[in-house]
């Protein structure tokens, strides 16, 4: 009876502590169809995050001091903002990945717990994308369609194929999932189904088509491997069959690709571009305030540091300027940032981390700040989640393998 009772009371807090992780993902749904629900739903998470936090009392000592840095940094340009609506919005948005990393180290004795969710996870989203593909050749409106006012409706697509999303309604996100997920099966599953569940990782990132998902991979996957002209002769055997088997698709495929260099690096014609531009000439010390610039609250109410710096959207209406890091800066200024970026790699100022756990941290921090330098992935709790919550746990289960 004891015993009975023991598994009862471990299966709740298991439930307990993955609570506010379930909640996150619904509410990444919900975005979708009832976005003012999926709001509350995200922040409900968030402060349940922080309710177990403070109830199980552990905190890592290094986050700690370094947060305790970084508030009064964020107070100081919370007030001199041009406006404290739009600065108001912004500081909840900075305190997202805080919560999360503070929740992942409450979470840092839970590794089996989160990956055997995230696997159950990895498969429902699998599921879902062959659902929405055969409703989408049956023309089916999808939940995450982009539906117009006149009842148009536009497809997350290139050239002609749906990007695959699953249950998390964003192809970017569905493949940023995809691709940590390979690299934590293959560093830390054992059983029989490794091969397999590598393939679905790679079939999950490149059904996503996202072009910054699949240049991290192919980065890292180069990096880590000792086998890489074997790697290189791979894709260049690849890349030979898709283009004799499908030269038009490879052709419209190259030109995207060339489309987007050109854009983003060579020619810099984007507000994301330009951003860089503005970092580069107006980051000072200190910086111009909460919800200034880059972000969607500095687009909301008007933000007058635009106008100052000549920004140059190029003849777009954006929400923000889809791209992190010179909304940081900027925001924050250089001794901010620099603040905010130690405090999100804190983790990694532990005295003793194995060789595998830097390594699986390597690439989670390397995934997650080169989509930011594309992105808005570190405002976004889905990023978030799929990413920091693995780094205390991480630490901790290699240390204790080692112990054993």
């Amino acid at each position: 009876m004891n015993s009975i009772l023991s598994i009862k009371r471990d299966t709740l807090d298991k439930a307990f502590l993955l609570f506010p992780v379930i909640l996150i993902f619904i509410s990444e749904i919900l975005h979708f169809i009832f976005p003012s629900i999926g709001v509350a739903v995200k922040f409900l998470g968030l402060i349940s995050m922080v309710g177990i936090s403070i109830l199980k009392g552990k905190f890592n000592t290094n986050s700690l001091i370094i947060f305790a840095f970084l508030i009064p940094v964020l107070i100081y340009h919370y007030f001199v903002s041009f406006s404290y609506k739009a600065a108001t919005e912004e500081l909840v948005r900075y305190c997202f990945p805080i919560v999360i990393l503070f929740y992942s180290y409450t979470l840092k004795d839970q590794f089996k717990l989160i990956f055997n969710f995230f696997l159950v996870f990895f498969f429902i989203n699998l599921f879902a994308q062959i659902v929405n593909y055969i409703l989408w050749q049956k023309g089916v409106v999808l939940w995450f369609f982009d539906t117009h006012e006149n009842g148009s409706y536009t497809i997350p697509s290139v050239y002609g194929f749906m990007r695959a999303t699953g249950v998390l309604g964003f192809f970017s996100l569905f493949g940023f999932f995809y691709l940590l997920m390979f690299f934590i099966i293959e560093t830390y599953y054992k059983g029989r189904f490794k091969v397999v569940l590598l393939l679905l990782s790679l079939s999950g990132l490149f059904a996503s088509i996202s072009y910054k998902g699949i240049v991290t991979f192919l980065v890292l996957i180069f990096v880590f491997s000792k086998k890489k002209l074997q790697i290189i002769s791979g894709f260049i055997f690849l890349a030979a069959i898709l283009v004799f088997s499908f030269p038009d698709k490879a052709l419209e495929f190259y030109e995207g690709a060339l489309l987007r260099t050109e854009l983003y690096i060579s020619e810099g014609n984007s507000a994301r571009a330009e951003s860089y531009r503005v970092m580069a000439n107006h980051t000072g010390l200190l910086g111009e305030g909460l919800g200034s610039f880059g972000g969607p609250a500095s687009v909301d109410y008007g933000s007058p540091f635009y106008r100052e710096v000549n920004f140059n959207w190029f003849g777009l209406k954006l929400g923000t300027t889809d791209t992190y890091f010179p909304h940081l800066f900027i925001e924050v200024g250089l001794i901010g940032a620099l603040l905010y970026i130690l405090f999100l790699m804190s983790p990694l100022l532990k005295k003793r981390i194995s060789v595998r756990a830097l390594r699986i941290l390597g690439i989670i921090y390397f995934a997650l700040f080169f989509d930011a330098a594309f992105s808005y992935s570190l405002n976004n709790t889905g990023y978030l989640m799929v990413a920091l919550i693995w780094v205390f746990p991480v630490i901790y289960y290699s240390q204790q393998n080692e112990k054993a």
